[in-house]
């Protein structure tokens, strides 16, 4: 039986492929990879999905430079 708890966790986890885009993002643009974390674990499932596309949409632009 799954317990809330263990929606709740799963609900704060990023994984590992995220965790990377947005560290490669943060590094390329000059954020901070921790403040960009926080704002993406705030988005919900839809806004997420936009956010990556638009941050690989940049980050392809500027290594194709």
């Amino acid at each position: 039986m799954l317990t809330e708890s263990f929606f709740l966790k799963d609900w704060f986890v990023m994984n590992e492929k995220t965790a990377k885009l947005i560290n490669r993002y943060a590094e390329a643009k000059g954020y901070k990879a921790k403040e960009l974390k926080k704002k993406w674990l705030s988005l919900n499932k839809k806004e997420r999905f936009l956010e990556r596309q638009r941050i690989l949409k940049e980050l392809k632009e500027l290594y194709s430079k």
